[in-house]
C-alpha cells in the first residue's frame, strides 16, 4: 500500500508537480518542523513563491521526495534569501529587539553553490554580527538593538568527543542547541550583549583553542560513529575546564555572569540520543546520501539538529538521514520507500 505523505497537504502551488523547495530542517518550540517553499510555475519555468510553510515532523509519519534537476542533470538550488532586522514594533509598550528576520531573495535567484546569491549575501544584515564586537560600526540600527539584549556562552561536545564554543541569544535559547546536534552541552556564562559574549567567545579560542566550528558532515559522521558515553563526558567537562580557565585570562570589556546551566535534548531527540546511552545504546545506521541518489523515502521517529532518525519499515533498524546536504535543493514529493542495506558502527 502507498504511504500517505507528510507533504501530500503541503503543496498549495505547483499542480500535479507538487514541486517545493527544502529550505531547511528547523526547531519551532523544540520540536522539528521542515521549513519548505512551494515552486510557483510561469512561462514554462519554476519560480520560489517566496511563502515558506512549516510541515512538522509527527513521529511515524512518512517522508519521500525526489530532487529536481535541468536538463543539464544539475539539482535546482535556490537562493535562501538573506537576514535583515525585525521591523519596529506597533505596539508602543513592546520594544524592537531587531531580532534577525529571513527576506527572500528578490530575484528568486538559482545558485550553485552555497546558500546565497551574491546580491543576499550583500544585503545579509546578521552577517555582520559575528565580527561587530571588532568592527562595531558595521551593524545596521535594528542589529544594534538586537546585538544589545542578553547573551549566553556555551560548549557543545559531539559523539566523537570534539567540542565546540557558540553563543545564542535570550530569544534562541534553546533553539540554538537543538539546531546543533550535540551530545552534550552547557551554557557558561552570560554576557549583557552580543558584543561581549563574541569578544568572550574569541577568547576562549584565541587562549584555549577551542574551536567555534563543527561541519555539518563532521558531525553527522560522529553520530554515526559515537565513543562511549563516559568517553563524551569526560571530554566535556575537560573543554569546560579549559574554556573557564581560559575567561579568567582574558581581559574582556564587560563582565560575564558564571552559569553551569546543562542542556537538555527534548523529548523528540529521544531516538538518535538512545544511540549515546551508557548502557545498551542503540546504534543507527547510514541511510544513503539523498543528494546522490536524488531520492528518498521513510518513516520518522525522531530527529536531532538537521538529522532525522528514522528507518524503512523495520523500527529496529533505526538509520540517520542528513538533511543539511539537500538544503534549498528543489524536489517533488515521492512515495516510494528507499531500500537501504543497514551498516552500523562495532563497538
Amino acid at each position: 500500500m502507498t504511504p500517505l505523505n507528510l507533504l501530500d497537504s503541503a503543496t498549495p502551488y505547483g499542480g500535479s508537480d507538487r514541486a517545493l523547495i527544502w529550505r531547511e530542517l528547523r526547531w519551532v518550540e523544540r520540536q522539528p518542523v521542515l521549513e519548505a517553499e512551494p515552486l510557483t510555475a510561469a512561462a514554462g519555468e519554476r519560480h520560489p513563491s517566496g511563502e515558506r510553510i512549516r510541515i512538522p515532523l509527527t513521529p511515524g509519519a512518512f517522508l519521500g521526495l525526489r530532487l529536481l534537476a535541468d536538463t543539464a542533470g544539475e539539482h535546482l538550488r535556490y537562493c535562501a534569501g538573506y537576514f535583515a532586522s525585525g521591523p519596529p514594533s506597533e505596539n508602543t509598550n513592546t520594544p524592537n529587539t531587531g531580532a534577525p528576520r529571513r527576506v527572500p531573495c528578490p530575484e528568486g535567484a538559482r545558485i550553485r553553490s552555497g546558500k546565497q546569491c551574491e546580491r543576499c549575501a550583500a544585503r545579509d544584515e546578521f552577517t555582520a554580527l559575528h565580527t561587530a564586537h571588532l568592527h562595531p560600526g558595521t551593524l545596521t540600527p535594528g542589529m544594534r538593538a538586537y546585538a544589545a539584549t542578553p547573551h549566553r556562552l556555551y560548549i557543545a561536545t559531539f559523539p566523537d568527543g570534539t567540542s565546540k564554543v557558540g553563543t545564542s541569544s535570550q530569544a534562541s535559547t534553546p533553539r540554538r542547541l537543538d539546531e546543533q546536534a550535540p551530545a552534550i552541552a552547557t551554557y557558561i556564562a552570560q554576557a549583557p550583549d552580543g558584543l561581549s559574549v563574541r569578544e568572550a567567545e574569541d577568547a576562549v579560542t584565541r587562549i584555549g583553542g577551542v574551536p567555534q566550528v563543527k561541519q555539518t558532515s563532521s558531525k553527522y559522521r560522529a553520530w554515526l560513529n559515537p565513543l562511549p558515553n563516559s568517553t563524551i563526558r569526560s571530554a566535556h567537562q575537560e573543554t569546560m575546564k579549559t574554556a573557564r580557565e581560559a575567561l579568567t585570562h582574558a581581559q574582556l570589556r564587560a563582565p560575564l555572569t558564571p552559569l553551569n546551566e546543562p542542556w537538555e535534548p527534548s523529548p523528540a531527540m529521544a531516538r538518535p540520543y538512545a544511540a549515546l546511552r551508557a548502557g545498551s545504546p542503540e546504534p543507527l545506521g547510514q541511510f544513503p546520501s539523498v543528494l546522490s541518489t536524488g531520492t528518498a523515502g521513510f518513516y520518522c521517529t525522531g530527529a536531532a539538529g538537521k538529522f532525522i532518525a528514522a528507518h524503512t519499515g523495520d523500527p529496529a533498524a533505526a538509520l540517520l538521514v542528513n538533511t543539511a546536504e539537500i538544503d534549498n535543493l528543489a524536489f517533488t514529493v515521492n512515495h516510494d520507500i528507499s531500500t537501504v542495506n543497514i551498516q552500523t558502527a562495532l563497538f
